[in-house]
């Protein structure tokens, strides 16, 4: 067995204690550097998620404002032509209405109506009807006198201002329309269902 003197000793000692610190902090480091790092990773992994849900949180905010808004621009956009669709389409059965004024007093008129009468006097009614008609439209008056065969009364209604008869079979409880009034009514119908201003949904 070597012989140790104390110096011996303490040196050995020393470097057992030294080397086994060494290793001890070394181990500590270690543990403290992975334990560092995952608490990194947890912060920086919350805070991201923090982060995200904030942004979440303000980009559905702001996607709620963006719809909301637009729904608004859609809204007002669709008045808007709406509006003007109405306006053009007013404007244009407002020239038809002028181009017609006096039309009641034309021999195309009179041809036309003279058609319509000879139509209805054979199938529509043997009992007695009522014929409507617009007010001081002589031509229409004379045009029922000369080809209506059946019993029949006039009446001149101020509803209308174009021209053509509606007449009623009140015994069949039947009616046929044949004015202007209401073909232009209808054609104003189709324009505005079928026209191709009507709004962008």
């Amino acid at each position: 067995m070597p012989y140790y003197n104390n110096d011996d000793l303490f040196r050995y000692f020393s470097k057992y204690i030294n080397e086994k610190a060494d290793q001890k902090i070394n181990q500590l480091k270690e543990e403290i550097e992975q334990e560092k790092k995952r608490s990194i990773e947890r912060v920086d992994k919350e805070l991201h998620n923090k982060i995200f849900r904030g942004l979440d949180i303000e980009l559905s905010e702001l996607n709620s404002d963006f719809a909301s808004k637009m729904n608004l621009v859609k809204t007002e956009y669709s008045k808007d032509i709406m509006e003007k669709r109405s306006q053009l389409l007013s404007s244009i059965i407002h020239e038809v209405q002028e181009k017609l004024v006096g039309f009641h007093k034309t021999k195309p008129y009179e041809s036309l109506m003279k058609k319509q009468i000879q139509k209805i006097a054979s199938d529509f009614c043997t009992e007695e009807v009522e014929f409507r008609i617009m007010k001081n439209d002589h031509t229409m008056k004379k045009i029922i006198e000369e080809n209506y065969k059946g019993t029949y009364t006039i009446k001149e209604i101020s509803e209308l201002e174009i021209g053509g008869f509606s007449v009623l079979c009140f015994k069949l409880g039947v009616m046929t329309d044949q004015t202007i009034d209401t073909r232009l009514e209808q054609k104003k119908q189709w324009l505005y269902e079928h026209s191709k201003l009507a709004a962008s949904q």
